[in-house]
């Protein structure tokens, strides 16, 4: 850990920096890596489906719309084989394969100003300060489209997807029990693509209700276990990987969000990783975060809801 003194002797650096002209380049490219990192560890979406990065030939342009788009193959459907009697021909079956588009847009944080004398009276690392907050909104950001596309996609509760011809946003009476649990986890294979669930959303709330599992429903010495160690930051349960937020307002209590492996689900494209614009105007500092990214769900049978009553 840095001692008081080298913190201070950073921010008075990083300020000095921002100084000169030439070299605001520099002190942007220095937070730039630390954000990065920061969006792998705390978005929702990014820990589910990391981005890819697209190059500008991948990038087309569609009728009914200006945003660059990159256009995605889905794996094309087949017939059934079938048993035939000696001395016919097989019935042509022309291939054709389904396309979607991943629009791109931009995110952005407001534009903050801070006074470069005040900066400088912090003892701890003022990148940090400045970045944290602006990062954050910017995941928020992404979580919120895309938990709202998963919703949009599923339709209303206990209604028919049209494409499974089953529900996929599912409620279900009784708590979150061992025997409801299931109930939920059987949303998936029961679609027509027979999916698993690989990833399950769910607030740091919600999870606390297994902790309420006794000895039967939780199995062996899992439930002191649970009661004793409580829940670690890397989660697997009933073999799935389970991602806990603290964004109540998007994940709300006794839902649980099931997912698909992502390659059955859809992508998520970047055409400019989140970037940092630091400049220094006169005595102050003004900086914001931006980025341009576009995902699209390409295939309803990888999602499902269930919300516990």
């Amino acid at each position: 850990m840095s001692s008081l003194a080298e913190k201070q002797a950073m921010n008075q650096a990083f300020i000095e920096s921002l100084s000169n002209p030439g070299q605001i380049k520099y002190a942007t490219d220095a937070v730039k890596e630390f954000t990065r990192t920061m969006v792998r560890e705390d978005g929702i979406l990014r820990e589910y489906m990391p981005a890819l990065q697209v190059s500008p030939s991948d990038i087309v342009s569609i009728p009914g719309t200006d945003k660059p788009c990159v256009v995605v193959d889905k794996e094309p459907g087949s017939p059934a084989a079938v048993s035939v009697p000696y001395g016919t021909v097989p019935i042509r079956w022309y291939i054709r394969g389904d396309k979607y588009a991943v629009m791109f847009d931009r995110k952005h944080t407001s534009l903050f100003q801070k006074d470069k004398a005040e900066l400088s009276t912090y003892k701890f690392d003022i990148r940090q300060v400045l970045f944290d907050n602006a990062i954050k909104d910017l995941l928020y950001e992404e979580d919120r489209a895309f938990l709202s596309g998963v919703e949009t996609a599923l339709g209303t509760v206990n209604t028919n997807v049209a494409w499974s011809g089953v529900p996929q946003w599912v409620s279900i009476a009784g708590g979150l029990t061992r025997d409801t649990w299931q109930t939920a986890l059987s949303i998936l294979p029961s679609t027509p693509s027979h999916l698993e669930a690989d990833t399950i959303i769910m607030n740091n709330v919600t999870i606390r209700e297994f902790a309420r599992w006794d000895r039967v429903e939780a199995g062996g010495d899992l439930a002191e276990r649970l009661l004793v160690e409580g829940f670690g930051r890397d989660i697997r349960w009933d073999g799935k990987k389970v991602i806990v937020t603290i964004k109540r307002n998007l994940v709300p209590d006794d839902r649980v969000i099931m997912l698909a492996d992502p390659r059955f689900v859809g992508k998520f494209l970047t055409r400019e990783d989140v970037t940092l614009h630091v400049e220094a105007k006169l005595w102050f500092i003004e900086f914001m975060a931006w980025e341009e990214v576009g995902c699209s769900i390409g295939h309803t049978g990888g999602l499902a809801i269930a919300d516990f009553d």
